[in-house]
Parts: C-alpha cells; structure tokens; sequence
C-alpha cells in the first residue's frame, strides 16, 4: 500500500521519500489530504538508456568554437 503524505510534511523529507521511491515504495503526496501526485522509482531501461546517451556523448570528438566559425565561414556548417 503507497504511503500518503501531505506537502507540507513532503517538503520536510523530500529526501527520504525520494529514498524511499529509490527503494521501490510508492508515495503519494496530497493536498489538504487528497491525492495530488505520485512519487514512484524510475524503471531501470529508462535510467540505462540515459546512461549509455550520456557515455556516447562524452566519446564524441569536442568541437572548438574556432573549429566551428571556420566550417561556417567556408560554408560547411
């Protein structure tokens, strides 16, 4: 059962519920007791897939901002 907690007291352990989503608990936070959002963890594909974005960004070749006006001014870029 998702543990229910108002925003006020949310704010306060914003952490540890981010914690406890991390653990795999749902959290619902409410406004004046009525649900209004849903704190759950993220699925693993979704955080390897930014992951391996992420690593295949920094192996690309850096490209300097001197490299890139020459390409404009001979019109390749």
């Amino acid at each position: 059962m998702p543990r229910i907690i108002n925003i006020g007291e949310a704010k306060a352990q914003l952490s540890l519920l981010i914690a406890r989503a991390e653990a795999g608990e749902e959290v619902i936070i409410a406004r004046n007791g009525v649900p209004a959002a849903r704190i759950v963890p993220v699925n693993s594909p979704v955080v390897e897939t930014i992951a391996l974005l992420r690593d295949e960004r920094m192996r690309r070749p850096r490209v300097t901002a001197a490299e890139t006006r020459t390409a404009r001014d001979q019109g390749r870029a």
